[in-house]
C-alpha cells in the first residue's frame, strides 16, 4: 500500500522533537517518515495499522515505530467529548551520532531500536512509568531533554511485555504517487466496517475497476481485501468483548458479521481462540 511521506520539522536548537497532542478526535493519515517514532497513548482508544499489522490500542499503550515504517492511528469516535491525548517523539536513527550508539552502555538501546524497525507495541501494564517521564521530557530544555530521553530509552528496554507488529519480511516500497488512494481506502473501511462493504463499493473509493483493485490491494498489502476486512472486524470484536457487556451474538452483528457461525469461525482463525476463551483469558 502507498503511504504519504511526512516531513518532521525540529527546532534549530533541538536534535529531536516531542509534542503533546490533546484534541477531540484524532485520525491521522497513512504515512511514514525517516524518523523513529515513540507514541504514548495517555487517553483514548481505537485501531492502528502499522505495516501489515492491524489491531487495537487503548489508554497507556506505547508504540515504537522504526524509520520509514508506514502507520496510521484512528481513534474511536463514539464519544466526541472524550479527548485523545498522546505524547509523540521523533528522532533520526543516528541523531546522537553513530559512534554514541556504539558505546557499551547503549548496546541494549541499539538492539531495541533495531527491533523497532518492525514496530513494537508495549501494553499498558508495562508502560506505567512512561506518563511521568514523557511529561518531564516535554517540559525540559537543554541537556535535561537528552537526559530524560535516555530515561525513556531505559524504560523501553526494561518493558516486560512487548509485541512486534509488522511481519519480518515487510518492507516499505511506497512512493507518494497514490498515497491518497490507500489513505482513502483505509479510512473508508475503518469508518464503515460494521456494515457490508462490497468490492464494487471499495473499488469506487479507490477509483479502480474491481479486478484492478483486487490485484492492487493484494500486491501492496500481501493480503486480500476480504482478509483485511475480516481482521478489522475481529479486532473491533475483541474490543467489544473486553469493554462492553454485550453478548457474543450482539458483538457478532455490531462488528459487521452477518451470522454467528462465520463470526466464531473467523474469530478463532484470526485471534487464535474462541470469543468465550478470549474473554476468559482477558480476566
Amino acid at each position: 500500500m502507498k503511504a504519504q511521506l511526512l516531513k518532521i520539522s525540529n527546532k534549530i536548537e533541538q536534535s529531536f522533537s516531542i509534542r503533546h497532542d490533546i484534541i477531540p478526535v484524532y485520525h491521522n493519515r497513512w504515512h511514514y517518515h525517516p524518523e523513529i517514532e515513540i507514541v504514548h497513548i495517555r487517553k483514548g482508544k481505537g485501531t492502528y495499522i502499522i505495516g501489515d499489522s492491524i489491531s487495537s490500542f487503548e489508554e497507556d499503550d506505547l508504540f515504537v515505530l522504526g524509520a520509514n515504517l508506514p502507520h496510521l492511528f484512528r481513534y474511536d469516535h463514539h464519544n466526541e467529548e472524550i479527548l485523545s491525548d498522546a505524547y509523540v517523539i521523533h528522532f533520526l536513527p543516528n541523531f546522537l551520532s553513530e559512534e554514541f550508539f556504539k558505546v557499551p552502555e547503549m548496546k541494549v538501546v541499539r538492539e531495541f531500536i533495531a527491533k523497532a524497525q518492525q514496530g513494537i507495541h508495549i501494553k499498558q501494564e508495562s508502560s506505567d512509568k512512561f506518563g511521568g517521564i514523557m511529561s518531564d521530557l516535554h517540559d525540559s530544555s537543554g541537556v535535561f531533554r537528552l537526559i530524560n530521553l535516555l530515561k525513556v530509552f531505559a524504560e523501553l528496554c526494561n518493558a516486560k511485555s512487548e509485541t512486534k507488529l509488522a511481519s519480518f519480511g515487510y518492507f516499505n516500497n511506497y512512493d507518494a504517487v497514490d498515497s491518497e488512494r490507500l489513505n482513502n481506502i483505509y479510512h473508508y473501511v475503518l469508518g464503515n466496517f460494521e456494515k457490508e462493504i462490497t468490492l464494487q463499493e471499495i473499488s469506487n473509493v479507490a477509483n479502480l475497476s474491481v479486478n484492478s483493485f483486487c490485484r492492487y490491494f493484494k500486491t501492496k498489502t500481501n493480503k486480500t481485501f476480504s482478509n483485511f476486512l475480516l481482521e478489522v472486524r475481529v479486532g473491533h470484536a475483541c474490543k467489544l468483548l473486553i469493554e462492553t457487556d454485550l453478548n457474543i451474538s450482539q458483538i457478532c452483528f455490531e462488528s459487521g458479521f452477518n451470522n454467528l457461525s462465520n463470526f466464531n469461525r473467523y474469530f478463532k482463525k484470526i485471534a487464535g481462540k474462541t470469543p468465550s476463551q478470549y474473554v476468559y483469558d482477558a480476566k
